[in-house]
């Protein structure tokens, strides 16, 4: 079969939730029928709400992280951190040296702060924000990205005063997993702070209340 959407080529009637081929079930089976494996991911269209408005608007920032509705369920904020230094056996100018970041308590992450000084007492440059003198970039250690690419410290990073907000609901990251600072100094003698800032969610432990 051929679908207009993709001229040239066919698409497997398998590519579709539903039984009805293409359009009867923009996403999400008949529910009179089984759910057969999608191999295609839905077009932004096809992932509005069926039977009812298909979207509304929620503002974006401030960053609104969900929280359960548990009430064995217990949230803590904590800064995660990581960095480099000029001494540091991997610290080459232009050449980006890897930090890993252990987490053992899934959290949210809620946004970035980062700070650069020169260790040598160096000045910099008149005009220039200090944190764009490094690059940086993070991602989960399965290979998702959160940038898909390193840029610009100030882009990325913010200060204490003003976080680096990610937005919407922020970024869930799993018990046990880690993530990867890709942090590249772009001159000598500099120590780069990154600190990521964190809600943690915290279970019932195995106690009972009785």
């Amino acid at each position: 079969m051929h679908d207009p959407r993709y001229p040239g080529y066919g698409v497997p009637s398998q590519a579709y939730p539903g039984s009805g081929g293409p359009g009867a079930f923009p996403y999400g089976a008949d529910p009179g029928s089984p759910r057969p494996a999608v191999v295609q991911m839905p077009r932004a269209h096809e992932m509005g709400g069926q039977g009812q408005i298909p979207w509304v608007r929620y503002p974006f920032y401030p960053t609104a992280p969900f929280y359960s509705t548990d009430p064995n369920v217990g949230y803590q904020t904590r800064f995660y951190s990581g960095g480099i230094i000029g001494t540091d056996a991997d610290y080459v100018v232009n050449t980006e040296a890897i930090r890993t970041v252990q987490f053992d308590i899934p959290c949210r992450l809620i946004g970035f702060t980062g700070a650069v000084m020169d260790t040598a007492g160096a000045g910099f440059p008149v005009g220039h924000d200090r944190r764009d003198f490094v690059l940086f970039r993070l991602e989960y250690t399965n290979g998702d990205r959160l940038h898909t690419a390193a840029r610009l410290g100030s882009e990325v990073l913010g200060s204490m005063e003003r976080p680096g907000e990610i937005g919407g609901t922020g970024w869930t990251i799993d018990q046990g997993a880690s993530v990867v600072l890709g942090i590249t100094p772009l001159r000598t003698n500099l120590r780069c702070d990154i600190t990521l800032i964190c809600l943690e969610m915290r279970g019932a432990r195995n106690f009972s209340g009785r």
